[in-house]
């Protein structure tokens, strides 16, 4: 009997803020470019904490993804629209450009890694005011009538996981939500499955459930 292929899969970590001292923020903060140096002294402390705790993770993530030191991954991020440092972040190592998501919510930040495909990640914590009325904007049709006819016990997290999936489709896609959540079929529930939509393909996953929150990822196929 022919086995299919696995789907392909990016490298993907979580990691809650209170768990900082498994990174080496000194060390990123040293490494730092002259854009990403100004946006941390310019930002609020908080915010200033939450983009060096995920430009640490990241380059942990990418080392441990394609087996090199830390201090050999250069991370950049520039704003298309108006240039400063707070832009998508991009990756190389040598004369390889490595695709790369970030995200981060309440007190936790998620990254994924792709050597092959542009890839997105969303993470959020799994709390009924984060997403009301996210079913009237965020689902097609069909998936709100399907959300609809759910237990109210799994309403939450199903909500959720289709939410993050489409931020993460639209980060894989570069476009962000300019790309309207609503416009995206994700396709059947189980993870992690190929789906085509926004006329691309995609390999759709929710990586191992964390207590309290949802991460999940997309990686382009074409």
């Amino acid at each position: 009997m022919h086995r299919a292929d696995p789907l392909p899969q990016p490298t993907t970590r979580f990691l809650r803020w209170a768990s900082a001292a498994e990174l080496d923020l000194a060390g990123t903060a040293a490494r730092l470019d002259a854009s990403a140096r100004d946006r941390l002294d310019t930002s609020s402390a908080t915010a200033a904490r939450r983009f060096l705790f995920g430009r640490a993770l990241l380059v942990r993530t990418v080392a441990e993804t394609i087996g090199t030191d830390p201090e050999r991954i250069e991370v950049t991020a520039v704003c298309p629209d108006c240039g400063l440092a707070h832009g998508r972040p991009r990756v190389r190592f040598g004369d390889r450009t490595v695709h790369v998501s970030v995200s981060h919510t309440a007190d936790a930040s998620a990254v994924a890694v792709s050597i092959e495909h542009p890839v997105g990640v969303d993470v959020e914590r799994l709390d009924a005011a984060r997403f009301t009325g996210v079913e009237d904007v965020a689902l097609t049709p069909a998936e709100r009538e399907q959300w609809q006819r759910l237990p109210d016990r799994r309403r939450l997290r199903a909500l959720a996981e289709r939410w993050t999936a489409k931020e993460a489709v639209t980060k894989a896609l570069g476009t962000g939500l300019t790309t309207d959540p609503a416009t995206i079929d994700l396709g059947p529930d189980a993870a992690p499955h190929v789906t085509e939509t926004a006329g691309h393909r995609f390999v759709v996953d929710h990586p191992e459930p964390v207590p309290g929150f949802v991460v999940a990822t997309a990686l382009l196929l074409r």
